[in-house]
């Protein structure tokens, strides 16, 4: 458990570096298309990011999931507050993209989720089937470009803008089940069109 942990905070890190990035990138496609290096990175590593694992909750088990989210937490949260530190110049975008989140309703943000849900899917189990990295990359620039709501990549930009208060983690929950969701439904999906 204590491993699990250990890759979930890894991946929490990988997960904050593609946040500023494509924070950092003017261009939205090569910023959306940098941030994929974080999830062909935990892919390759095997971390334990929960948007790659909950589609496998049978396999990875309950506990490693709950497991996961908090050490991606910890990952995200440790990288959002120490590069607030640094010159980066992050305040303006960041506040742009919390600000549409947070006045978003949780109807929207939960579909968003269920989206982004099942392009983590299908970039994580692709590539366990092809080993290939197109497959992990072009999932995430869909995802992010389509503005589908990833809770991870989120926890990070609510920690750089400073914005963490009740509604903040309400949404937070509404986007872990989001994903949660869209993984199980293609998984689910695959599972019975092998029968």
């Amino acid at each position: 458990m204590y491993g699990v942990f250990i890759k979930a905070i890894l991946s929490g890190f990988m997960i904050a570096f593609g946040c500023i990035i494509y924070l950092m990138c003017p261009n939205k496609m090569v910023g959306a298309l940098l941030f994929s290096f974080g999830l062909l990175t935990i892919v390759c590593r095997e971390l334990y990011l929960f948007t790659g694992k909950i589609g496998y909750i049978r396999q990875v088990g309950i506990v490693n999931i709950l497991l996961t989210i908090l050490g991606n937490f910890v990952g995200t949260y440790i990288i959002g507050t120490v590069i607030q530190l640094t010159r980066l110049p992050i305040a303006e975008s960041v506040s742009s993209v919390v600000s549409t989140k947070l006045n978003d309703s949780i109807p929207s943000l939960f579909i968003l989720s269920i989206a982004c849900g099942v392009m983590m899917y299908l970039a994580v189990d692709s590539y366990k089937k092809s080993r290939s990295w197109l497959f992990v990359i072009l999932p995430v620039v869909i995802f992010i470009l389509s503005g589908f709501e990833h809770s991870i990549a989120n926890m990070c930009y609510f920690t750089l803008a400073n914005a963490w208060e009740p509604r903040t983690f309400l949404l937070i929950g509404v986007m872990i089940l989001g994903n949660a969701v869209g993984s199980w439904i293609m998984n689910l999906g695959t599972y019975f069109v092998k029968e």
